[in-house]
């Protein structure tokens, strides 16, 4: 199967939020909605954090966006999300494909970028929404 050239993004790349990176995201993809996928998402300060979940009525809410340049883009993003190193909030992030659903109730498989570690100090965001969670 080939890799997916659409992203999933969940915190500080979203739709909503005022960060040069969405802009950049913005500019070399089409969104296409919002998604969900089966997570936890965790507050770490400055930014979320999440992980998949086998539990069902566990959701991550974000947003989808086909990559026009996947390629460049993701090698710009992994270096943004800090692909591989130990960030100051104790989060490492590495990127992986996931199965998304989108509003219209359609899934597809899209690079998502997951926290690879232990969860066991982290604070669970109710609803697995960010933006939400930042308005609210």
């Amino acid at each position: 199967m080939a890799a997916p050239a659409t992203l999933f993004v969940y915190g500080t790349l979203r739709k909503g939020f005022d960060h040069p990176m969405s802009k950049i995201l913005a500019d070399s993809a089409k969104y296409m909605g919002k998604g969900t996928f089966q997570g936890i998402l965790f507050d770490r300060g400055p930014y979320p954090a999440a992980v998949v979940s086998n539990d069902k009525d566990c959701l991550v809410h974000g947003d989808v966006y086909k990559l026009q340049k996947p390629i460049k883009v993701l090698e710009l993003m992994d270096e943004y999300e800090g692909v591989g190193e130990l960030l100051e909030t104790g989060v490492t992030f590495e990127r992986k494909q996931v199965k998304i659903q989108l509003e219209d109730g359609s899934k597809r498989l899209a690079w998502v970028y997951l926290h690879c570690g232990y969860t066991d100090h982290f604070i669970p965001i109710e609803g697995g929404d960010y933006l939400h969670f930042k308005k609210s």
